[in-house]
């Protein structure tokens, strides 16, 4: 088991904060500063040559991790700006089933989601709806898949809720009715162990901005190995082509691996800080924090059950990581009443957000909790 006490001297932020928002951007960690300091004596000492010396190098291995974390096969994986602009390059790019105009999108799902395939006219949307406002079961999915659907595309974990979705079973049912699955996994990566081959999934999208405290600009995706050879992104850079320092202009030839997917030049100060957070977190154990997080989830709900708060997170285990929403009148006032009390929450429309660092203290989390209830019944007063 990880020494959290030890771990906790990283994140310098949680010596000023009680933060309960990782979910939504994770504290630089103490690796990651020093990686940005690397960046800039890399370029300023070695200017153009850098390129070939390190970046391209760190490149290559921030890929590398990147599959380590998704457990997913040597060149399969790509980068991307943001988890945006790795969902149009997919939309535009994968070989989805032709004849077929209908995409299916949970009711719960991030708004990303809904505005990628929202935007393109040539598709109907069909939003799949929860009945409790908390959860859809893989069923309602796949009721709703038929002849017309080319993709299910979908959330790992509910931003709202914090319900984890069994993604296997809807890969499942979209492929029995010759659909593609696409699943975004920003709310999972660095929470919950991901296997993405074990998935089923076509694609898969994620970043290290949350609970991989690596920072913007560090999207990614995943396309099963079978179907890259298929996809021609319609939006595209040099950077994606075979041999881009070859400079050809007049005829355009995709590199043979996920590297395809890619566009431009790389935001590489955003790279050195997402290999370090993320290679800090692959030391740490996504099964350890998971475990830390389900425990710390375990007492939140036990707290609001306790002041009589209502909450829209599952109560069994397996099926959550991370997160428990509350409901609450004036979130937005609340979140600021919270953080002029030294407590980082995120607000919702009707809820307030709680996402706890996994390196939070039990007594910091009991502190934090005392204050959100007190600030939650009684309104922004």
């Amino acid at each position: 088991m990880p020494d959290w006490k030890a771990l906790r001297s990283e994140f310098p932020l949680l010596d000023r904060y009680i933060y309960l928002n990782a979910c939504s951007l994770g504290p630089l960690p103490r690796r990651g500063r020093a990686a940005l300091a690397r960046y800039a004596q890399d370029w300023d000492e070695k200017g153009t040559p850098v390129w070939f010396t390190d970046w391209i190098p760190l490149l290559e291995r921030f890929r590398e991790r990147i599959g380590e974390l998704l457990s997913a096969p040597a060149g399969s994986t790509a980068i991307a700006p943001s988890v945006s602009v790795a969902l149009t390059t997919l939309a535009t790019g994968l070989p989805l089933p032709a004849g077929r105009d209908k995409i299916l999108i949970g009711e719960l799902d991030f708004p990303t989601i809904g505005h990628q395939w929202l935007s393109r006219p040539e598709y109907e949307v069909e939003f799949v709806p929860s009945r409790d406002g908390m959860t859809i079961p893989p069923e309602a999915f796949a009721e709703r898949i038929d002849k017309r659907t080319a993709l299910v595309a979908t959330t790992h974990l509910f931003y709202t809720t914090g319900y984890l979705q069994d993604v296997r079973a809807i890969a499942d049912a979209a492929h029995a009715a010759g659909a593609f699955c696409l699943i975004d996994g920003y709310q999972t990566c660095g929470c919950v162990p991901l296997d993405v081959e074990a998935m089923g999934c076509d694609a898969f999208v994620g970043g290290c901005l949350k609970w991989l405290s690596g920072g913007p600009g560090n999207a990614f995706m995943y396309v099963r190995p079978d179907l890259i050879p298929r996809i021609r992104p319609q939006g595209t850079g040099w950077f994606a082509t075979r041999d881009p320092f070859s400079f050809t202009l007049q005829e355009l030839t995709f590199a043979d691996d996920a590297r395809r997917l890619e566009t431009g030049t790389w935001a590489m100060p955003s790279h050195y800080a997402g290999l370090a957070a993320l290679e800090l977190i692959l030391e740490v154990g996504v099964e350890n924090i998971q475990e830390r997080l389900r425990d710390m989830t375990d007492r939140i709900l036990e707290r609001c059950d306790e002041a009589g708060v209502k909450t829209f997170t599952p109560r069994e285990r397996s099926r959550r990581c991370g997160i428990v929403t509350l409901e609450c009148d004036q979130p937005e006032a609340v979140e600021a009443k919270l953080h002029a009390e030294g407590v980082v929450v995120d607000s919702r429309p009707g809820r307030v957000r709680l996402s706890p660092h996994w390196c939070v203290t039990e007594a910091e989390l009991e502190r934090g909790m005392d204050l959100v209830l007190d600030k939650v019944r009684a309104g922004a007063t």
